[in-house]
Order: C-alpha cells, then structure tokens, then sequence
C-alpha cells in the first residue's frame, strides 16, 4: 500500500503518540493498512485535523493515488454545465447506449469526524444536520429520509429493488476495516425525493 511506502521507521517514532483533538491517532490511521495490506491506500483520515497533524503521511498518499500534490497544487472545481460538449457521434453513441446515469459527490460536514474516526455522537449530529437540510429543500427536491434502523421490510425490498440501499463496509474494504461501521445503523439513512432522481446517503 501506499502507507506502506510512506511510512518509515524514523517517521512512526515522530508521530505515534500523536492525537488530534478528537483523539484519532497515527494507529486508528493505519489499521486498514495494517489488516488489509493489499488494499492500494492503506490510511485513513479520521477528521479534518488529521490532515494537518499526520500531513508527513497523507499528502506523499494523496498525491500517489491521486497525482495531486496538496503542498502545491490547488485543486479547481469548474461546475458550468455548458462546458460538457460532445460531438455528434459522441452523442449518437450516449442515445444508443446510456439508458441512466448517475452522478456522486462525497462530501463531510465541518467540525464533525470522518467516517473512519467518527463517535455515535458524531454520526447522529449529522444526520441531524441533514435532515434539517432535507425539510427546506425546494418544492421539487422534498421527499422523505428513511433512518437504517427502523425500516420496514417492505421499505428495505423497495430500496434494494431501487438500488438505492447501502450496506455496512465489509471488513475487507478500507473503510470497513478501518472501522467505519461501528454502531451500525446507528446514524444511517437514506434520503430521496419523491420522483427519485436525487438520493442522498447519510454516514
């Protein structure tokens, strides 16, 4: 992994006993790696501060696996839809073929852990955030949130059938193995609005 690769003896000493303000250690960061060393990452940021308090290991990974260099570069995001342009067999090609499509951003809430060092507490926080978000959506995008732990089994078959249910990290994802399963499915739901093209998973 590239944790592997990073990670040096002399670079261990310096940053094992070293905790973010929320607790999360250069162990917690390395479990994945170390139980499941064939996964291509091998670390796993636990908050936000992880990335300044363990930066001497998550940037030389960041920029492996993504080819960005966060000491240097700074990353751009461009959201003008106009800007998609394809040619007339391009299109031809997308009519033909493509019956849907999907399109998935990951994002985490300020001040609140990551899913690999997230407490229950952490997890309900934000699901209290988002369903506040969800109820002052527009006319259009306002649907119902469905908590993991209290669904029906006719409304888990509905959501399964929808391909819209999520399942617990398996232990031999990072993130399973990084523990970010914990207290399943405490904090966990799914939200969508009632013509279904927008699905949001929370934790």
């Amino acid at each position: 992994s590239l944790m592997r690769k990073t990670m040096t003896p002399e670079l261990f000493a310096k940053l094992k006993d070293v905790k973010t303000s929320k607790g999360y250690t250069l162990s917690n960061g390395m479990q994945a790696g170390v139980l499941r060393p064939h996964l291509g990452v091998g670390f796993t940021a636990g908050d936000e501060e992880s990335f300044s308090v363990f930066k001497e290991v998550i940037y030389p990974i960041v920029e492996g696996w993504h080819k960005f260099n966060p000491e240097t570069q700074e990353h751009k995001s461009d959201l003008d839809a106009s800007k998609v342009v394809m040619s007339e067999e391009q299109l031809a090609l997308f009519q033909k073929y493509v019956k849907s499509t999907r399109v998935r951003a990951a994002r985490n809430i300020s001040g609140y852990g990551l899913p690999a060092g997230a407490s229950k507490e952490d997890r309900l926080a934000v699901e209290g955030v988002l369903k506040e978000a969800f109820g002052g959506l527009p006319a259009d995008l306002q649907g119902t949130y469905y908590p993991l732990g209290e669904l029906s089994s006719e409304q888990e078959d509905a959501l399964q059938a929808g391909g819209f249910l999520f399942q617990k990290p398996g232990p031999m994802q990072l993130l399973g193995a990084a523990g970010a399963g914990r207290d399943w499915p405490e904090g966990r739901g799914i939200f969508h609005n009632e013509s279904k093209p927008v699905l949001c998973w929370c934790n």
